[in-house]
């Protein structure tokens, strides 16, 4: 047997003996937190994020926010989440100590949950990466001007780097429009290489309940990837995502074009390169209408990495009546 056999042979063992929960596979689906119809919207913002490098004991982040709600606007649910990765110690994965403080009121923001991931086998720089959740005063109508600063707290010599913080925002509000909003979040890194292969990185976003199509004027799907679209090889197609669409059909692209053509959004949809991002911006982002491939019940999105490296941490879907 050749040695690059062999070695094929020792990854996929390796893949196969790690805990399920944590691989390049997407095996960690983001959770539903939030799901309701009611006159309103949401904010999502990365403010002025940016790359932070390799982050030592108290070594400090900051991120400055400038969001605007209506004048009669009440927040339903909100979140600031920091996105992290590569935590170690030395050569070892570790998870990081994080502290967030508001530099406007002076508030150490609390800490509401964590969502991690890995390669999930061992090897070298099999380091963990995810988001952490916080929450901190409601924003108030109007514009919100403040600064959040992140502090590497660990006492030993663990070293973590941040790629931004993220504040997502859901609001009431009587003057705005009647929607149905879902909001996801986690951390599912996925990336096809190792063995895993295009199908086998791919996370499922579930959006439950049922929905009157005929009553609806649009639809939007807000996805959030930390290090999603920005790659220094040259590859065509670096992920894909799918909208009510369970991947690659069986038939030839020709009928399935034709198909679409006389049933638009029977079929949903598939893009690829869906992430924006850059070496300083290290957040992808991507915003779309779903509204021609929304379906009356059990919508679903999904991301497939085809070399790309990301993990998926956040989703909003927003459809809106007339």
């Amino acid at each position: 047997m050749s040695s690059r056999s062999t070695a094929a042979g020792l990854i996929l063992l390796l893949l196969l003996a790690a805990p399920a929960a944590a691989t390049y596979a997407g095996d960690k689906p983001l959770s539903s937190v939030f799901y309701d119809e009611f006159r309103g919207d949401y904010v999502y913002t990365v403010g002025n994020s940016t790359y932070s490098g390799a982050l030592g004991p108290g070594d400090r982040y900051t991120v400055a926010f400038d969001p605007e709600l209506p004048a009669d606007a009440a927040v339903r649910y909100q979140r600031l989440y920091v996105y992290w990765a590569w935590s170690k110690l030395d050569q070892s994965a570790i998870y990081p100590v994080i502290s967030l403080t508001r530099t406007d009121t002076g508030e150490q923001l609390t800490e509401a949950g964590r969502y991690t991931d890995s390669k999930g086998f061992a090897s070298q720089n099999d380091f963990f990466s995810g988001a952490d959740i916080f929450t901190t005063a409601d924003l108030n109508p109007g514009t919100n001007s403040f600064a959040v600063v992140l502090e590497n707290n660990a006492t030993d010599n663990r070293t973590f780097v941040v790629q931004g913080i993220g504040l997502l925002a859901v609001y009431e509000s009587p003057g705005s429009p009647e929607a149905i909003v879902w909001v996801s979040e986690g951390a599912d890194l996925l990336y096809n290489s190792y063995g895993i292969t295009p199908a086998m990185a791919s996370s499922r976003i579930d959006f439950p309940g049922t929905i009157d199509r005929s009553g609806l004027d649009s639809a939007e799907l807000l996805l959030v990837a930390p290090s999603g679209g920005y790659t220094r090889e040259k590859i065509p197609v670096i992920n894909r995502l799918f909208f009510n669409r369970e991947g690659t059909g069986s038939m030839p692209s020709f009928f399935e074009a034709i198909i679409s053509a006389v049933f638009p959004g029977s079929n949903g949809k598939e893009w690829t390169n869906v992430f924006d991002s850059d070496e300083t911006m290290q957040i992808g982002i991507d915003r779309r209408d779903v509204l021609p491939y929304l379906q009356s019940d059990n919508n679903f999105a999904r991301v497939q990495d085809e070399k790309d490296y990301l993990v998926l941490t956040n989703a909003v879907l927003r459809a809106e009546r007339r």
